[in-house]
């Protein structure tokens, strides 16, 4: 009867250790969630913003790369300090790496977006150039930005992938709103349509030469698919409707301008 009691004492302690233990990184989750959502609502800001109005609210709600960095390097550091299994922490850890991006790459392609609306004809650079800053966000940016050794490039794609199902979302918002508010006019944000197709097909491209084993990866791979075609069936009506055309595209610039 003792050893059974002393049996159960010691699973019950070592319950109650486990479950603080599963306690204290949900609470480390939980807070880092608090922390990047209001830049996930400034991102669903944008979604319902027209293109030609951006620049404004870029500019004053716009996540730097500083504060995004702050955020990720408080929480690891916080993630780090735990006991707990290391399959809990890497699941976790994951989850700030791609999370951190996603706002990263996000934000860089709605400043492009926003910076290239400015222009006439519209210009907006695939990648980076010592001139203009690039719609995509590379891996080697993000390691500079979040300071890695390396970059996690599941995280990274993943993350892209992301990236298009908002693409795709912003696309359609902002045509259903420009033709909700339509008074005959043609407008240049129906551009947006070619634009996020264009970028779309390079990343589906892009994806097509990689060997997906993972099976996270070619889940959402499927996704992709399922999106690119949505922006060509949004592209195909709108110009049946002569709202838009493509002028001039360049090897690594998405050069367009309205059917006027």
């Amino acid at each position: 009867m003792y050893c059974f009691d002393v049996n159960f004492d010691w699973f019950c302690l070592t319950w109650l250790f486990s479950l603080n233990r599963k306690s204290a990184i949900q609470e480390i989750e939980h807070q880092f969630d608090s922390t990047i959502i209001p830049y996930k609502s400034t991102i669903n800001e944008w979604i319902n913003c027209s293109p030609n109005q951006l620049i404004s609210s870029i500019i004053e709600k716009g996540a730097n790369g500083q504060t995004v960095y702050e955020i990720y390097h408080s929480f690891t550091t916080k993630l780090a300090g735990l006991e707990c299994k290391q399959s809990q922490k890497e699941r976790v850890h994951n989850k700030f790496v791609e999370d951190s991006i996603y706002v990263l790459i996000t934000n860089r392609y709605f400043l492009a977006i926003a910076n290239g609306f400015i222009n006439d004809p519209i210009d907006i650079p695939m990648v980076t150039t010592p001139q203009d800053v690039g719609v995509i966000m590379t891996p080697t940016e993000i390691a500079e930005i979040l300071r890695l050794d390396k970059i996690d490039y599941q995280a990274y794609l993943l993350a892209l992938l992301r990236l298009v199902d908002t693409i795709v979302e912003y696309t359609t918002t902002t045509v259903i709103n420009e033709s909700v508010a339509s008074t005959g006019s043609k407008s240049s944000n129906y551009s947006i349509a070619i634009i996020n197709l264009k970028i779309v097909s390079k990343l589906q491209n892009g994806f097509q030469l990689l060997d997906l084993k993972n099976d996270v990866l070619r889940k959402r791979y499927d996704s992709l698919k399922y999106n690119s075609q949505r922006l060509n069936k949004i592209v195909y009506d709108l110009s049946l409707r002569n709202l838009i055309t493509t002028k001039g595209e360049g090897n690594w610039w998405l050069c367009f301008c309205p059917n006027y």
